[in-house]
Order: structure tokens, then C-alpha cells, then sequence
């Protein structure tokens, strides 16, 4: 089993998925998506985050190559993380826009369940770091919703996407929060109390990943 991660942003990389796949011995590779890399294959696609938005394409092309990878791929197992999440949207031509700046802690509830999320529980404490919104694709079931920004969570076909940022770890939230100006640093101490429960979830999904990548391919 191969998984390719692509990023949109130097800093950008999987996180504590990527100390989860290691431990369960998976393989991945990164395409370096912002840096001209357009390589493809293997069993499933992690698509990360970065700070542009959807509708900056025309600025940064190697979007417009994600989109259409996202529509043409109908056989492996998507799964978009925060900007991530809004190509999948945008690759199914819905609007993807500026809405509620969400830093920090805040509560998702979770209202449908997906084989990828299956043992997370209703009301999860998760990390985000977005500012843009998007408008659910037609026939996708929500999973995750949110109070401010309802959108946290969806399954459409073979792609998933989340808002929210499971992959986090202690060490790039620190990195996060220091690089970036007018955000609070008490994030980072807020951050200590809840990083081990978060990962938790993270290993939840990434083993689901796992068993769903292995179950479409008889791997």
C-alpha cells in the first residue's frame, strides 16, 4: 500500500498522520503540488492544506491540476484536508469562499457516519485554521458540522473532505502560531491540554483510512 500526499505549502506536510503511517508500517511519498511536482499513483491521495484559497487558482495553478486530478480520479480513495477539503468542493463546481477566520479550538459535531470516521465520537474538540468556507457538493452526505461555519466534514463518491486539521501536532501548532502574525499565542498553551485526545482521532481515522484503502484495492 502507497499513499501520495500532496502539498500546497512548504509547511504544510501530514503531520502526525504521516508518525501514524510510519507505525503501521504504510508507505507514502510526498508531491510537492506548490513546488511544480505533478506526480500521481498510488492507492489513495491525502490532499493538504495551505493558505491560499480555491478561488486564487488563475494565481496558483498547480490547484487547477488538483481539481482536475480530484475529477478525473474515480477509483482511489481522496481524502482533503482544510484547503484540501475546499478543492474536493470546487472540483465538484461549488463555490468555495471567504467566510468565518476559525484559529484555534472549536467543537464539530459529528452528524453522520463514514467508514473513515467510524469510532469518533458525536462532539470532538478539533484544530482549525481557515478562513474560507464552501458550499457542500450535490449529493454528498455531511458528516461533520460546526456552530459558526456548518461545513466541517463530507463524503462525496470516493472523496472526503475536513475543515478541520486532525493532523496537528504540538510541534508544527507552535510553528503555526510563532510564524504568523496577530495570532494568540495562548493557543499554544490551550494547545498542551488537548494535542494528546487529538491525536487519538487522528489515529482513529488514519486506521480507517487504512482498512478502506484495503478493502477497494484487496490489498
Amino acid at each position: 500500500m502507497k499513499i501520495l500526499a500532496i502539498k500546497n505549502h512548504h509547511a504544510e506536510g501530514l503531520g502526525y498522520i504521516e508518525e501514524v503511517l510510519k507505525d503501521r508500517g504504510v508507505d507514502f511519498e510526498y508531491c510537492e503540488a506548490w513546488n511544480g511536482d505533478r506526480k500521481t499513483g498510488g492507492d489513495a491521495y491525502i490532499i493538504l492544506g495551505g493558505p491560499m484559497g480555491v478561488y486564487e487558482s488563475d494565481r496558483y495553478d498547480f490547484l487547477k491540476w488538483e481539481i482536475d486530478l480530484i475529477r478525473n480520479e474515480k477509483n482511489r480513495l481522496i481524502l482533503g484536508i482544510c484547503l484540501g477539503a475546499q478543492l474536493i468542493a470546487g472540483a465538484y463546481g461549488k463555490r468555495v469562499y471567504p467566510h468565518i477566520r476559525e484559529i484555534g479550538w472549536f467543537q464539530v459535531e459529528k452528524v453522520a457516519d463514514d467508514p473513515i470516521f467510524h469510532g469518533i465520537p458525536e462532539r470532538i474538540e478539533v484544530f482549525q485554521w481557515h478562513g474560507d468556507t464552501f458550499d457542500l457538493p450535490d449529493d454528498a452526505k455531511l458528516v461533520f458540522r460546526g456552530e459558526q461555519v456548518q461545513n466541517q466534514g463530507f463524503r462525496v463518491n470516493n472523496a472526503v473532505g475536513i475543515q478541520f486539521h486532525l493532523e496537528m501536532t504540538l510541534d508544527l501548532i507552535e510553528e503555526w502560531v510563532r510564524t504568523t502574525e496577530g495570532v494568540d499565542d495562548r493557543i499554544i498553551e490551550e494547545s498542551k491540554d488537548r494535542i494528546e485526545e487529538h491525536n487519538r482521532l487522528c489515529e482513529i481515522m488514519v486506521d480507517n483510512l487504512i482498512r478502506e484503502i484495503e478493502k477497494n484495492h484487496n490489498i
